[in-house]
């Protein structure tokens, strides 16, 4: 057994290295970087931005008028710039120009019909305020009873979904697409070398002194390695700025989906890696590879598909449990149902420990595939001639 795991792990180093050394690493790599620095950094340079808005006024705009709408500001993160025009005319003039956001003289608020959002309610709300407190004050209210009666705040509002939290939801999500994205691009990875392997001969000089499973492992553990390298890449500054600076708007617990989500992958890659292998054994020419991975690509894709149709749009519907907990959809399936925030413990240890005994015996039967078929040579190998045991 020792000499086995040392021949398989030179297999495996030498393909690591050729694909460490390669151009399309490189290159992947250093995409998937910038694309997790860009996730993090944009969003902060974004969020720095304050809007600014315009309010013009006959005349200076009363002082109180100018205390509420900056303390508003401050509030919800917007600036206001006030202009003084000199009556009504100007001031509605001013917002026809596009000079104001929004004109307040008298009685009258003018807006406009392309620009403004929320502010002129948020000015209207102050004008109404003001005139409350000289109203109290003016029915022989004290300064400290009409402070109290506008520090009446109205009842917390929280909003109500099928998730607890949206934004580690969409985490989830981004997750279970990453996920699979990773998995089929290993998969179509390992069944290309496989392929070209048997078609170029060098699987006959491999085979002349290695066992067809020492080849397979070693491929497979050196594809997963460079791949699993490249999610950690895109992942590790994703949960630091989670975990630490927040940078990107997601709770600190999102920082754990994503490290669970490295957890998944590897179930997931070795639940599908050998069944890649083993259809890339199948074929005669390198050009065959696509149409001998379609059956395998299309189970990972009806599991992606669950995953983000059926789980998204209910995470706590039976269907979703089932996608969750079904061996070949849980990978995408579980981390996006997990992420919801309503998952018992059991049912991600469950959902684990299923992928994991299905995966064993996908190996076995992969390798058992992978085995008769790389002995096959001349044609492209039909699934009944390796599963009929004619390569034996």
């Amino acid at each position: 057994m020792g000499t086995w795991w040392k021949l398989t792990r030179l297999v495996a180093e030498r393909a690591l290295f050729e694909n460490l050394r390669s151009r399309s690493f490189k290159v992947v790599t250093g995409l998937l970087l910038l694309m997790s620095i860009a996730a993090v950094t944009i969003p902060q340079i974004l969020g720095n931005e304050r809007t600014t808005y315009t309010l013009a006024t006959a005349g200076a705009a009363p002082s109180e008028m100018v205390a509420a709408l900056d303390a508003a500001g401050r509030s919800a993160k917007f600036t206001v710039t006030y202009v003084s025009r000199g009556d009504s005319n100007a001031v509605r003039k001013a917002v026809r120009d596009g000079d104001a956001t929004v004109g307040l003289t008298g009685g009258t608020l003018y807006t406009s019909n392309t620009a403004g959002g929320t502010f002129p309610v948020v000015v209207a709300q102050a004008v109404v305020g003001l005139e409350t407190s000289h109203l109290l004050a003016g029915a022989g209210l004290s300064p400290q009873q009409v402070a109290e009666l506008q520090s009446v705040r109205p009842p917390k509002q929280v909003t109500v979904g099928r998730v607890d939290n949206e934004g580690r939801a969409g985490a989830g999500l981004a997750v279970g697409v990453v996920l699979y994205l990773a998995i089929t691009f290993a998969g179509t990875a390992i069944a290309t070398t496989v392929a070209m392997e048997k078609s170029t001969r060098i699987s006959e000089v491999l085979l002349a002194i290695l066992r067809p499973s020492q080849v397979l492992v070693g491929t497979v553990v050196a594809i997963g390695t460079v791949t699993l390298l490249q999610l950690l890449v895109l992942a590790t500054p994703l949960a630091v700025a989670v975990r630490v600076t927040d940078s990107i708007g997601l709770p600190p617990v999102a920082a754990g989906d994503i490290t669970l989500a490295v957890a998944w992958f590897l179930l997931g890659f070795m639940l599908y890696a050998f069944l890649f292998a083993a259809a890339g054994a199948l074929v005669n020419k390198i050009t065959e590879v696509n149409s001998a991975i379609l059956p395998v690509t299309m189970i990972l894709l009806v599991g992606y598909m669950l995953a983000i149709t059926v789980v998204t749009s209910n995470p706590a519907s039976g269907w979703s449990v089932a996608a969750s907990l079904f061996p070949l959809s849980a990978p995408m399936a579980m981390p996006i149902r997990w992420a919801s925030g309503d998952v018992p413990i059991y049912q991600l240890l469950l959902a684990m420990a299923l992928t994991a005994a299905s995966s064993v015996f996908l190996v076995s039967v992969a390798s058992s595939i992978y085995r008769r078929a790389l002995l096959i040579t001349g044609h492209r190998v039909k699934l009944r001639e390796v599963l009929g045991g004619r390569a034996l």
